[in-house]
């Protein structure tokens, strides 16, 4: 899992995209953030291509 943003990366990205917010609002953005960067380090790991949604399901009698 990568490591949390800094404060201080935060409070940069914030004022470079010109963005005011209450300290909730970034407490909340920033969980965000970390779950989202959290997420695009998994995303990027090669997979197999048992990793793809099945295209055809075939269901048994019994299982239906």
């Amino acid at each position: 899992m990568p490591s949390p943003m800094t404060d201080e990366a935060f409070e940069y990205l914030l004022a470079r995209a010109g963005i005011t917010l209450s300290a909730a609002e970034k407490a909340e953005l920033k969980g965000a953030c970390d779950g989202i960067a959290a997420m695009a380090e998994r995303v990027r790991k090669p997979r197999g291509r048992m990793a793809e949604p099945a295209l055809t399901y075939g269901f048994a009698e019994e299982d239906l």
